[in-house]
């Protein structure tokens, strides 16, 4: 699972937390704490030919959100995880694409937020 693989290279570079899914809350409408980074995979679309669906080998969306007191914080936390993740390959099914990137100041974490969205080739589950 790509995600994985993002998750396990972003925590050994990143001097921030690195969750899948989503951050512990902690209790009482408290915000978590800063700076964190969240990994998803938010699409998945199966290549599809003249032969049918290859249901191995899919086009992930990941999308990877840092989180940081600051703006520039956040910022630097993104450009380190770029960096990062230029370059990762999914088993030998190729590299990952940066589709975009935008960074915002964030309400519910009362932080600011880039947000990339990346696409990765990934040896995925069949379809059922």
């Amino acid at each position: 699972m790509i995600e994985k693989d993002i998750v396990d290279r972003l925590d050994a570079v990143l001097s921030a937390e690195v969750y899948y899914g989503m951050q512990p809350q902690p209790p009482h409408d408290h915000p978590a704490p800063l700076p964190v980074v969240i990994v998803n995979r938010v699409a998945s679309v199966w290549l599809a030919g003249f032969c049918g669906t290859d249901t191995g080998l899919s086009t992930a969306g990941i999308q990877v959100d840092y989180y940081d007191e600051t703006a520039e914080g956040a910022r630097r936390l993104a450009d380190q995880g770029r960096v990062a993740l230029r370059d990762i390959v999914a088993s030998s099914a190729g590299g990952a694409l940066l589709d975009s990137e935008i960074s915002y100041y964030d309400e519910e974490s009362r932080g600011w937020r880039v947000q990339q969205r990346w696409d990765v080739a990934d040896y995925s589950p069949a379809l059922s």
